[in-house]
């Protein structure tokens, strides 16, 4: 976003909010998609993520960068979620509505031996994997980027998206 519309976003102007929700709802909600799997879940959560940043507008740091400060409070909705949730079991069904479509219309990768969609082996891995590989690869962030969205260092950041591909790697080998 540009400087001129975080300014009025920071006052609470309502035609800068729509024009916000505008640009980032869509993303938000595939990336917490791809966090959960679950359409309503992903739902309820992206809309908590923008009822957070409305209470705390005035929290916006006009030198930082608003899309990972937007995507940190995305990131801490999903995990206070993950954690709350007692039924870990359930959390990463894929909707049997969506199959292997993804919300925002883009077809996933399915690998064709196995069976198992990008979304599953994604599932089945730690969070914090699951996360870092959804920033680089799906939301395009860079390194440094994640870093300061997830408040971690440069090398875990590596070191995680590492273990991620890794970890992924071993998820489609178990299908085989």
């Amino acid at each position: 976003m540009e400087r001129d519309s975080l300014e009025k976003l920071k006052k609470g102007d309502p035609a800068a909010f729509e024009k916000m929700l505008l640009e980032f709802e869509k993303p938000i909600f595939g990336y917490i998609s791809g966090m959960v799997n679950q359409r309503q879940t992903a739902e309820d959560l992206t809309q908590e993520v923008f009822i957070k940043l409305y209470k705390n507008l005035k929290k916006i740091d006009l030198e930082k960068s608003f899309k990972s400060w937007l995507y940190k409070i995305a990131t801490n909705t999903v995990y206070d979620w993950l954690k709350a949730d007692k039924r870990r079991g359930e959390i990463f069904s894929i909707d049997e509505e969506d199959g292997f479509e993804t919300i925002d219309g883009r077809q996933s990768y399915q690998n064709i031996e196995s069976g198992l969609s990008l979304e599953q082996g994604l599932a089945k891995i730690k969070p914090v994997y699951r996360t870092v590989l959804l920033l680089f690869y799906y939301e395009g962030f860079s390194y440094q980027e994640i870093s300061s969205t997830l408040s971690i260092p440069l090398n875990t950041v590596k070191t995680y998206l590492k273990r991620g591909k890794e970890a992924l790697g071993e998820q489609i080998k178990e299908i085989k």
